[in-house]
């Protein structure tokens, strides 16, 4: 047998273990790179966005060292709300170990913390983390509440991308237990903010076409399917997720097309991917593959496998189908007695279905009607302010009008009079003319006419110079008077 040398063992353990502290180097500097942030929300958004990835994302094994890790520098840090954050951090570590009951209350501890200081990001955040874990949980009737009161807060927000990613969180809910009409009329309600908003982060795109094709696929319309399959190979990106997607709908063009031989080696080789995301869902439709193919003890195998899991427990809508293959395996298999008891079991969590189903539909409706009220009370308020702005632009036009009247009327007013003015003055020159003027010209052609008289002595002739005199400025003064009006 071949054995490795100790110095290249040493050598590969070095590297392996630099490689690590790479690793989390990179992560602790990109946490305190945000934690400095001195912009309170983006600091916050960036954290949250942080913790969310970096836990949900990281294998079980690492989790924990991550999570302490975390918890030690937003500790230290002593930043606004980092308790509330730490609460956070350690809600979805315990969810994503299936302590549900911890998970909440600790995301309940942080809902407190930080609803006394109306921070509505936080809210939002933590209200919706709180309907994963219900969601998780099995628990849809309060995961559908929890999301009522995160809409409560992103609404306070007034963030349209947020709105529309919590839109696409709550058709998953109504997806996971067969209400896909409702769940395709959220879908629809956050594609529409994306269209108004031009929402188009690669993330978002993938998640409404990906949900929208997971709900054609349970209604077995293969047209819609690949129409969103289509539009998820059209989205560029280098994330597992997103190749997930593709790949995942992928497959289920063939489970519509019945094509389960394809189906199954397309699903094992997916589940031997590195790069492709695993999900109990790929099981469960390698199940139905098998069982439809004809390949019962397979499909016995992967269905008991599945049954095993602790995710399963509380999702009835899962197991009553994996219990109803088990009962038909059994009767081909001739096993009435094992029949009759999966049957049965599978009755019991139809039942349970059907119940949750009826509870989830009545809280759907109060929902709808709570949407449609808060969609008239927006448009009354649309309404009234664009009333309010119709009257001000029919007042300002009312108050132009009569300005431009009053303006026209002065206008015609002020030519009335400068014309009956002009008229006025016009027959004061032509009185001034034919009464001042005229009269002292004639005076001094008479006084003129008596001067040339010959028989005219020394004292009549001096009397005669007076009168020309004072007649001569008389005539002066009434032609300046004539000049001054013409001037005027």
């Amino acid at each position: 047998m071949f054995k490795m040398p100790r110095f290249t063992l040493l050598l590969l353990f070095i590297c392996c273990f630099s490689t690590v502290f790479a690793q989390q180097r990179v992560k602790n500097d990109s946490l305190l790179n945000f934690i400095q942030i001195k912009d309170e929300n983006l600091r916050e958004q960036k954290l949250v966005t942080y913790i969310k990835t970096n836990f949900q994302d990281l294998p079980l094994d690492g989790l924990r060292l991550e999570k302490d890790s975390l918890i030690g520098l937003i500790s230290n840090s002593k930043i606004y709300n980092s308790d509330a954050l730490i609460l956070l951090a350690e809600s979805i570590y315990e969810k994503r170990l299936l302590r549900f009951s911890e998970a909440k209350k600790l995301m309940l501890s942080a809902v407190e913390k930080v609803q006394k200081k109306s921070n509505h990001f936080l809210l939002y955040t933590f209200f919706s983390q709180l309907a994963f874990i219900q969601t998780d949980e099995g628990d849809a009737i309060d995961a559908v509440y929890s999301y009522e009161l995160a809409k409560g807060e992103v609404k306070k927000l007034n963030d349209p991308y947020l709105e529309a990613i919590l839109y696409v969180n709550i058709s998953d809910i109504y997806y996971r237990i067969g209400l896909y009409s409702q769940s395709l009329f959220y879908l629809d309600k956050a594609q529409d903010l994306s269209s108004k908003h031009q929402l188009h982060q690669v993330n978002f795109l993938r998640l409404v076409n990906y949900n929208k094709a997971e709900n054609y696929f349970r209604t077995n319309n293969y047209d819609s399917l690949s129409f969103y399959h289509k539009n998820l190979l059209a989205l560029k990106g280098q994330s597992n997720k997103l190749y997930t997607s593709q790949k995942r709908t992928g497959y289920y063009l063939l489970l519509l097309k019945h094509d389960y031989k394809a189906a199954i080696l397309n699903i094992n080789l997916l589940l031997k991917d590195s790069s492709y995301v695993k999900d109990d869902i790929d099981e469960q439709h390698l199940a139905s593959s098998y069982f439809f193919n004809k390949q019962i003890d397979s499909a016995g195998y992967v269905i008991n496998d599945l049954l095993q899991r602790p995710m399963l427990i509380n999702h009835p809508e899962i197991k009553f189908q994996l219990y109803e293959m088990l009962g038909e395996i059994a009767q081909i298999k001739n096993d009435n007695k094992q029949a009759a008891l999966n049957f049965k079991l599978s009755l019991q969590q139809s039942k349970q279905n059907i119940n949750n189903l009826t509870q989830v539909g009545n809280v759907a409706s109060q929902m709808k009607i709570s949407d449609v009220q808060s969609l008239y009370y927006e448009n009354m308020l649309t309404y009234k302010k664009e009333q309010l702005k119709l009257r001000f632009i029919v007042a300002v036009a009312f108050l132009i009008v009569i300005i431009i009247a009053i303006s026209y009327r002065t206008t015609r007013q002020k030519r009335h009079y400068e014309k009956l003015l002009h008229t006025a003055r016009m027959h004061e020159l032509a009185n001034i003319n034919s009464h001042e003027v005229r009269n002292h010209l004639s005076n001094i052609l008479g006084l003129l006419d008596l001067m040339n008289d010959e028989d005219n002595e020394g004292s009549e002739l001096y009397r005669t110079k007076h009168y020309l005199h004072y007649s001569a400025e008389q005539l002066d003064k009434a032609l300046k008077n004539v000049s001054k009006k013409l001037s005027n």
